[in-house]
């Protein structure tokens, strides 16, 4: 991550007096912009650098009264929205283990090699022990000591379903234990609680200190760009219809929409910057309830995954929209190009598409990473 800018933004003295309390509800169909007759910074009654945008979708608003936008905050302080819930005999049906080293595969407990598995990213679905073995398939063995902490890092993570669409404030995750800033690029407020991880919150407004957005999120509560995840609607592709998924590469999300209506919402994982998600507008052409996923063999990123979970693979490059049991990362990319997802949210998109199994996928990016950063 980078390191928080330090310096405030310029504001008039008298647009200052009233930050505290300013806030206004953005649109849910389009990012904030500056309208072309954006007032100038010598006017004494407007906040200068401040974007906001109304549910009408009339960008550059300037000037709102504090009493109405901490009205605006006390009716409607965070989403009203609630994650679809997890199922703990579905995450935890498997006992999946990283293989910690490389190790040769035993036929029996002390008994003889029969295969190895090389450097890697590599799991196993754990089976019995017995004194020390661990059985991984019918006839295979691995010591115990090579392997890592049970289903360490399955995540009970879960999207939203949007049964009114979704919400006319835009809204966000939050991505690290983040305390909130009382102004714009300043240092985190001590003394607060921290916003942990998934949590969501709602964005009153927003401004730009040195090339980085800080959102309002609360009465003089700001967080930076960086620690948040905020999905953004997007127009259906020509050639699209019924049910397709929209994945924003910039913002790690996810939304299912039927037709023009956005029915879910979620954090993925996409591919790192070595193994780029490829973007796109294609159909899934294949889907597994679950299925081994491996490569690079012979060299250090080779993995091995066995039982990944709703698989539904959509491009030429065998990209697929996958549940993941080996990190909780989303909001960050994680993947060798595929489209990671928690196993709850992966199940979700599965069964939502079985009437329309060749649903479609669209991929793109709706921002572009600056200074250096990327997530």
């Amino acid at each position: 991550m980078i390191q928080l800018p330090k310096r405030f933004a310029r504001f008039t003295l008298s647009a200052l007096s009233i930050l505290s309390a300013l806030s206004l509800t953005f649109a849910a169909n389009a990012p904030a912009q500056a309208a072309d007759n954006a007032p100038t910074c010598t006017d004494p009654h407007i906040t200068c650098g401040l974007t906001v945008l109304d549910n009408t979708g009339v960008n550059g608003l300037y000037g709102i009264g504090a009493r109405a936008i901490n009205a605006a905050i006390a009716a409607n302080p965070h989403p009203d929205l609630t994650p679809i819930p997890t199922d703990a005999k579905e995450l935890y049906s498997r006992a999946y283990r990283r293989v910690m080293v490389s190790t040769d595969i035993f036929d029996a407990p002390n008994g003889k090699p029969i295969g190895h598995l090389d450097p890697g990213f590599n799991f196993v679905n754990a089976g019995s022990v017995h004194d020390g073995w661990v059985q991984i398939r019918a006839g295979q063995w691995l010591p115990d000591s090579t392997l890592g902490v049970i289903n360490k890092a399955v995540s009970t993570f879960s999207g939203l379903e949007l049964p009114n669409g979704l919400p006319k404030t835009q809204f966000a995750w939050v991505l690290l234990d983040t305390r909130p800033s009382a102004t714009p690029g300043a240092q985190p407020l001590r003394g607060l609680d921290y916003l942990k991880r998934y949590t969501l919150v709602n964005l009153f407004a927003s401004t730009v200190v040195d090339g980085w957005t800080w959102y309002l999120i609360g009465q003089d509560q700001w967080i930076i760009q960086t620690r948040i995840a905020v999905p953004h609607p997007v127009q259906r592709p020509d050639g699209v219809s019924g049910k397709w998924v929209a994945v924003d590469l910039y913002e790690q999300t996810a939304i299912a929409y039927q037709d023009d209506t956005p029915v879910f919402v979620t954090l993925i994982s996409s591919g790192l910057g070595k193994w780029p998600t490829t973007e796109g507008i294609n159909k899934i052409y294949e889907r597994h309830t679950d299925i081994k996923m491996s490569g690079d063999n012979g060299n250090p990123d080779f993995y091995y995954l066995p039982d990944v979970p709703y698989v539904m693979y959509f491009n030429a490059q065998q990209e697929a929209l996958h549940g993941s049991y080996w990190h909780d990362g989303y909001g960050f990319r994680h993947s060798h190009g595929c489209i990671n997802l928690s196993i709850t949210d992966a199940k979700w998109i599965f069964q939502w598409t079985l009437d329309q199994p060749d649903a479609s996928v669209y991929v793109y990016h709706s921002g572009v990473y600056g200074q250096g950063y990327t997530r």
